[in-house]
């Protein structure tokens, strides 16, 4: 059952509350009173003089305190009706003044009473009396119809627009143009709180582009400060009633109330503005039409996603940008003229981020310092928040802190946190943190850095980037965290028990010793450092972070002795020689980055007995060190350098110890930087693939190249497979050497073979099958594919320059292939020559793209059975082809519903001549013929039926003039794209009837 909507009645509550006032006022006065007036007058002039006067004083009266309500009631308009009454009164008012003013010159004479004029005025006064206590009755019906809303106004004034969005130039000049677009109705802006987003609204709210495009702008304040929820639908439904003046019963349930509004706005051109969203909102449900056009703010990323068509992200701002609206803050009290004073204001404009509101906040407050000093004292001040609350920061501080708190899970609240503790500013690898995560056991079950443990954590990361609590960095695999959020993150953790940290940015030195106890995470990255002390006491330590100090090329022998905690350790980008005795003590160790330690030559021979996951790429340590034997049952990921050494030349075979991999039973994730591609081999490779095959939990092998990253291996679950490998020969035997044994016992794959750049699948909706495999520029033939492609769904055939058609045992072993592409392979003449067997019986898509010397696609006739299944048929750029459908086979292809010919330069005629009659395609639904100068017909006989075709598009086809659809042969055509002027030189044959049905057809661009 509806509950009724309350708040309904508010809607015009203002109206109830005016409409009370208003009839108490009339109860209290005396109106137009039919017992005091006279029935009939006499004849005497004078006396009706008196009478007429009299009245015509009273409704002069009733006027006036009509008029002087319609004055108090400011927010209500007089009625048409109330005007056309008043207008009467004054008329009659001076109709009676000036008609005794002429009776009075006239009777002066005695004569005058006897005349016909005397009875004239008796007469017409007598009119006037009547007309004026008419007038009386109706001011007595006319009390409650005089007053009525005025109607919604085109904008509400929202107040001042902050100075901030003078920045926001080119995102508000984006959505102008999209709300003058007919192709996009919703747009979101979005961005983290105190980023300017409600700024631009009220922008865009009073801009007069969108005065001048719209009828009406509708605001709505979807949420309050400091809620995660969206305001009640009874609420939202109030706040539109009110803003469209509408009167509503008090008993109205929500639906009848959204179906009151829905019809209020019907036809109407309006802007609604959404701020603030929360949760995905169902317009329908607050009564907008879907005609309406839409912009909101929200700051999660998912909300715009399911609600509009168009995301605007509201970035942070420039320092340029920053400063620009730090002085329009500052405008007018002149403190800026004082260039000591200038230089402290850039200061404590870098130190606001970036960030709108802080800048509106901060400058605001310095706005009234006068003078150096006070400035001065204001930056020191500002540089100890949060520790020392400034005026005006707390609000923004409690909006932040909400975004923290509104994780609402411990431990996305611990990882967001954790990510505070990287370098200032620097961009963040995600394969790092997540690996750090984990290692803490910031992601529940155990602290193993499983992948199952990883695919968490890229959930917790997808949370904290749709929240705008982290941002997208450069690439796909980095991140950032904001300056002032990442100060927020500090304060925050001040306040949680397991999260004892001690953050130094760019000191140069370190801090004291004594600091150090009872910290549970350190980092002092990015900080010049040169040494360490000789044996901090940090017993409680977990993670050190020591990266990006180039100047540190040593650490004390006894450093590590009393950190037995520690998981994590970076010492990456730094300039040590060597890691010291006392790393043997961190058994608990998880995490160890060494990548860019340039000067480190070998590792350590200590056994860290449950490390998981080991990073030297880049460090002094060319291939897999022989000290990895040590964790043969703890590590699960290593990202090694395959490079020359210094004193090898460049065609010396680098020795990358390949036998160390199949040792580490539980690797799952391997990365190979490869710095030295010119000694890089496909021996090398292989070699490689033999030993990753035979690890049970393996799921991740790449090699990063100078100029890409290559997936090799990628295993999804237990029966998804994607490789990438050199020949057929390295893939059997990787499956081989795998808990697979066999290609028939993989669920699903993606085999790329000879690939070497990465290449994507071509093949359209690729994604569709589940056993996908793509041959590509590989020379000559090597029969072990077959086996691979027996099992297979879809298949492409690539760059291959020796192939002159496909053999009968490749035929037969595509006997599954659903869809196929041949692309860019220069020797073949036909795709299937004469044959005794079946071939391609499941395939259902075929594309043969780029073959320069193709004569044929099918070369005589073929075996009942084959290709019965092809339904689409598309030919590009085979210039060498002259015939599409052999006459003797044409009739096997009755499936097919799609067919693309382009630029197949001597194709003359689609259909021979001698292979038509009766029905040819009965299946054909669509027909592209694009770029083809030498196309003289598509069939010449104008017998063959066309039963199922419905569109045909030609573009290019110059000397294609005639068409052999009439409406006999083609019933269900319903449209022919062309351009104009091909369509201006066609020919029609003498029927008008079939050139008017032509006619209707076509659809020129």
């Amino acid at each position: 059952m509806e509950v009724p909507v309350a708040i309904a009645s508010v809607g015009v509550g203002a109206v109830s509350a005016a409409g009370t006032l208003t009839q108490a006022w009339y109860q209290r006065k005396v109106f137009w009173d039919l017992r005091m007036e006279k029935e009939d007058l006499s004849d005497n002039v004078e006396a009706i003089i008196v009478d007429l006067n009299e009245a015509s004083r009273k409704l002069g009266c009733i006027r006036k305190d009509f008029e002087n309500e319609v004055r108090r009631n400011i927010m209500k308009a007089p009625t048409q009706m109330y005007l056309a009454w008043s207008c009467s009164v004054v008329e009659i008012g001076e109709e009676v003044k000036v008609n005794i003013a002429k009776y009075d010159n006239l009777n002066k004479d005695e004569a005058f009473f006897g005349s016909s004029t005397y009875k004239d005025f008796r007469e017409a006064f007598k009119k006037m009396y009547k007309r004026i206590k008419s007038l009386g009755e109706e001011s007595n019906q006319l009390q409650y119809k005089m007053l009525v809303d005025l109607p919604p106004e085109r904008v509400v004034n929202k107040g001042g627009v902050d100075n901030n969005f003078v920045a926001c130039e080119r995102q508000i000049e984006e959505i102008l143009d999209l709300l003058g677009s007919s192709k996009v109705k919703k747009i979101g802006i979005l961005g983290t709180v105190g980023i300017g987003k409600t700024a631009m609204l009220k922008y865009l709210h009073c801009h007069e582009k969108v005065d001048e495009a719209f009828e009406m702008v509708i605001w709505l304040d979807v949420s309050t400060k400091g809620s995660r929820k969206n305001l009640t639908r009874e609420h939202l439904l109030q706040t539109i009633v009110r803003r469209l003046k509408l009167n509503i019963e008090a008993s109205s349930n929500a639906n009848e109330v959204a179906k009151r509004i829905s019809m209020e706005l019907q036809g109407k051109k309006f802007l609604l503005l959404l701020d603030d969203v929360n949760e995905c909102l169902d317009l329908s449900e607050i009564g907008i039409p879907n005609s309406s056009k839409i912009v909101l703010t929200s700051r999660l990323h998912d909300v715009c996603c399911r609600m509009v068509e168009r995301i605007i992200k509201v970035p942070y701002l420039s320092l340029d940008e920053a400063w620009k609206m730090f002085q329009d803050v500052l405008k007018g009290s002149g403190v800026l003229k004082d260039l000591e004073i200038k230089k402290i204001a850039k200061r404590v404009c870098k130190e606001c981020y970036g960030l709108p509101m802080l800048i509106q906040k901060v400058a605001s407050t310095f706005k009234f310092k006068d003078n150096r000093t006070a400035w001065r004292e204001g930056l020191n001040n500002w540089r100890k928040w949060p520790v020392k609350d400034r005026e005006g920061i707390k609000e923004i501080y409690n909006l932040l802190k909400f975004c923290y708190d509104d994780l609402d899970d411990e431990q996305r609240q611990k990882c967001f946190l954790y990510g505070a503790l990287y370098p200032e500013g620097h961009e963040i690898n995600t394969d790092y943190l997540l690996e750090c995560w984990a290692a803490e056991n910031l992601l529940g079950g155990d602290d193993s850095i499983t992948t199952e443990s990883l695919n968490y954590g890229h959930h917790v990361l997808s949370y904290l980037k749709e929240v705008s609590l982290l941002e997208k960095g450069e690439n796909e695999n980095q991140v950032t965290m904001h300056k002032f959020i990442r100060h927020l993150a500090l304060y925050i953790a001040e306040d949680v028990p397991d999260c004892k940290y001690m953050v130094v940015t760019s000191i140069g030195e370190l801090p004291k010793v004594e600091f150090w106890k009872e910290k549970n995470r350190i980092s002092l990255g990015d900080n010049k450092l040169k040494k360490l002390p000789a044996s901090p006491d940090c017993s409680k330590l977990s993670t050190l972070f020591l990266q990006k100090n180039p100047s540190l090329e040593e650490i004390p022998p006894t450093f590590f002795e009393n950190m037995k905690e520690l998981r994590v350790l970076d010492v990456s980008h730094t300039g040590i020689k060597g890691l010291p005795i006392s790393l043997e003590v961190l058994e608990g160790l998880r995490v160890l980055y060494l990548n860019d330690c340039t000067n480190l030559a070998e590792l350590p021979s200590h056994k860290l007995q449950h490390l998981e996951a080991l990073d030297i790429v880049g460090s002094g340590i060319n291939n897999i060190p022989p000290q990895v034997e040590n964790l043969t049952e703890s590590l699960r990921r290593l990202r090694v350098s395959f490079s020359a050494s210094q004193n090898e030349n460049a065609t010396q075979e680098v020795n990358f110890n390949y036998k160390v991999i199949s040792k580490l039973s539980i690797l799952e994730e391997m990365v190979i930087n490869v710095k030295s591609p010119e000694i890089w081999s496909d021996d090398v490779e292989e070699n490689i693939m033999k030993e990753v095959a035979t690890l049970k939990e393996f799921k991740s092998l790449k090699f990063c190249f100078p100029d890409k990253v290559v997936n090799v291996v990628e295993v999804f679950g237990s029966q998804n497979l994607r490789i990438r490998v050199l020949d057929a020969t390295t893939l059997l035997s990787f499956i081989e050497g795998s808990s697979w044994s066999k290609v028939q016992d993989i669920e699903n794959f993606e085999f790329y073979i000879g690939c070497k750049r990465s290449e994507q699948p071509q093949l359209p909706n690729f994604e569709d099958y589940d056993k996908y495999v793509k041959y590509c520029g590989v020379e000559g033939r090597n029969l072990l594919i077959l086996e691979v492609l027996a099992e297979a769904a879809a298949f492409e055939l690539v760059d291959n320059k020796n192939i002159k058609q496909l053999s009968d045992k490749e035929l037969e072993s595509m006997n599954g292939i659903q869809s196929c592409l041949i692309e860019g392979c220069d020797a073949i003449e036909t795709i299937v020559g004469t044959s005794d067997v079946v071939v391609l019986p499941s395939l259902e898509h075929l594309f043969i793209k780029n073959l320069p010397m193709l004569e044929s696609i099918f070369k005589g006739t073929f075996q009942p059975g084959s290709l019965t299944k092809l339904t689409t048929l598309e030919l590009t750029g085979c210039r060498s082809l002259v015939t599409i459908f052999p006459p003797d086979s044409i009739q096997q292809l009755c499936e097919i519903q799609r067919l693309k010919i382009e630029k197949c330069d001597k194709i003359v005629e689609i259909i021979p001549t001698s292979g038509a009659g009766g029905i040819l395609l009965p299946k054909l639904k669509k027909m592209i013929l694009l770029d083809m100068g030498k196309l003289e017909s598509i069939c010449a006989s104008e017998t063959l039926n066309w039963p199922s075709l419905e569109v045909v598009e030609i573009f290019e086809c110059p000397g294609l003039l005639k068409l052999p659809f009439n409406k006999d042969n083609a019933k269900i055509l319903k449209r022919i794209d062309a351009d104009p002027e091909w369509w201006g030189k066609l020919q029609f044959d003498q029927n008008n009837e079939n050139k008017e049905w032509l006619q209707k057809l076509r659809n020129l661009r």
